[in-house]
C-alpha cells in the first residue's frame, strides 16, 4: 500500500498517509480502495489557527464519479468554512450546498452523495458532528466506543435481533443492513449527529468510513496502538471479497 508522509498542512492523501501536529495532539490518516475498483472516500487533517485539529471523513455514494465527486466537495467546503471561523454546524451546512450546488452543474452526478464524520479536538474536549453511518470511535482503556449515531439501518435490524425476530446471521446479511436514512446530498438534513467528551489522557480516536467494520470490535482494538495505515492493512489482511473502500484518520495525543 503505497504511502506518502506530509509534515505541513496536509488535507488528503489519497490511499497513503498524512501527519498534522498541535499541542498535545497529533493525527494520521490513511486509506485504500479495499476490493473497489475506484475510491469515493475523501478525507482531511487541518490544523487551525486556534491551534484545534480538524479530521473528517467522507465516504461518498453514487457511482465511480458522482460517489468521489460529492465526497472531495463535501470535504474541502467543510473544511474551508471551518476555516473561516465557523463552527462544525457551519462546516456540515456548507458540505451539503456545495454537494448540492456540483449535482446541479453535472446533472450526470445527480443523486451522488456522501456520509461525512468530523471532529475537532484541543487539550481534553472532543466536538464531533456525523451524517450517515461512518463511525467516530473512542479507544480508552482498552475499551472501544463508538461516539456518534449509525444512521443505516443498521441499528434497526439489530433490534430485531434483540426482540428474537431475526437471527444475528440473519442480520448481518440482511439486504437493508447499509442503507443511508440520511446522507448529505444537498437536501434538508433531518438527521444529524453532534455531541462534546471529555477525554482521560489515554484516549485515542478513529474516524472511519464504514469499510472498517469489516474487524470485530476487539480486533480494531487489538490494531489501534498501530498507526492509521497498520488498521488498514488489517482490514486488508481479513480479505473479504467485496471489501468497500476503507478510511481511517487516527488522533492520539502527543507522547
Amino acid at each position: 500500500m503505497a504511502a506518502k508522509l506530509y509534515t505541513a498542512r496536509p488535507q488528503q492523501a489519497a490511499g497513503g498517509l498524512a501527519l498534522g501536529m498541535t499541542g498535545r495532539w497529533r493525527g494520521k490518516g490513511s486509506q485504500h480502495q479495499g476490493a473497489r475498483p475506484y475510491q469515493e472516500d475523501s478525507w482531511a487533517l487541518v490544523t487551525l489557527g486556534d491551534g484545534s485539529l480538524l479530521a473528517i471523513v467522507a465516504d461518498g455514494m453514487g457511482g465511480h464519479a458522482g460517489g468521489a465527486v460529492a465526497s472531495k466537495l463535501a470535504v474541502d467546503a467543510f473544511v474551508h468554512a471551518v476555516e473561516q471561523g465557523g463552527g462544525l454546524a457551519d462546516g456540515l451546512q456548507d458540505a451539503n450546498e456545495a454537494v448540492r450546488i456540483g449535482a446541479e452543474r453535472k446533472p450526470e452526478l445527480a443523486g451522488m452523495g456522501a456520509t461525512i464524520v468530523a471532529a475537532q479536538v484541543r487539550g481534553d474536549e472532543v466536538r464531533w458532528i456525523s451524517v450517515g453511518d461512518s463511525p467516530f470511535f473512542l479507544l480508552s482503556a482498552g475499551k472501544l466506543e463508538r461516539l456518534n449515531a449509525d444512521h443505516s439501518m443498521a441499528p434497526q435490524i439489530d433490534a430485531l435481533v434483540a426482540r428474537g425476530m431475526l437471527t444475528a446471521e440473519e442480520a448481518e446479511q440482511h439486504p437493508g443492513r447499509h442503507t443511508l436514512r440520511e446522507a448529505v446530498m444537498g437536501d434538508p438534513l433531518t438527521l444529524i449527529d453532534k455531541g462534546s467528551r471529555r477525554l482521560g489522557v489515554d484516549a485515542r480516536l478513529l474516524l472511519c468510513s464504514d469499510g472498517v467494520q469489516t474487524l470485530t470490535a476487539e480486533e480494531i482494538v487489538a490494531a489501534a496502538s498501530r498507526p492509521a495505515s497498520g488498521l488498514v492493512e488489517q482490514v486488508l489482511a481479513a480479505a473479504k471479497d467485496h471489501q468497500d473502500n476503507v478510511t481511517v484518520v487516527k488522533l492520539e495525543r502527543d507522547p
